[in-house]
């Protein structure tokens, strides 16, 4: 077994690209990992499917309080109280500053900046159960250069630590 063997880890964003990336990682290295999206269910499910009995796929909006609630209560159901926290997922929807609507831009908040905040609000009595645990906030460059593009991407992207 690996560096997290018998841990067990929730990572947004984690049915494709680097969420699917660490997701699969953790599991060879002896996890048991929860990967959620919001969007790419069937990705998700197929990934877990692939890793096998020691990952599973629960769709989340994490940008909701309540969706992380039950997201932590199912894992602890399923695999005992979390140690890992990989706050991965993250939108963008490309806009000016002019065409940007005010709905687009809450969206885009509430995925990448209020998600990482909820989960780790989540998380941490799990954790402290378990005796401690890590989370990990994935943040991008955007969030430290400015880009026409994606003004709410950019100023979203910078994570809060815990």
């Amino acid at each position: 077994m690996g560096r997290v063997a018998g841990k067990v880890a929730i990572v947004t964003g984690g049915s494709r690209g680097l969420g699917a990336a660490m997701a699969r990682d953790l599991a060879a290295e002896g996890a048991h990992v929860v990967l959620t999206a919001g969007r790419s269910t069937e990705a998700g499910e197929k990934l877990a499917a692939e890793i096998g009995g020691t990952a599973c796929f629960m769709q989340q909006d994490v940008g909701k309080a309540e969706d992380w609630a039950r997201v932590v209560a199912e894992t602890e159901r399923r695999f005992g109280p979390v140690t890992v926290l990989v706050n991965n997922a993250g939108i963008v929807i490309p806009a000016t500053t002019l065409t940007q609507t005010e709905a687009q831009y809450r969206e885009i908040f509430e995925v990448n900046q209020l998600g990482p905040f909820l989960g780790m609000q989540a998380v941490i009595p799990s954790m402290r159960r378990a005796g401690g645990g890590s989370i990990i906030n994935i943040a991008s460059v955007a969030g430290l250069r400015a880009s026409v593009s994606s003004i709410a991407y950019g100023g979203t992207n910078t994570r809060c630590a815990a």
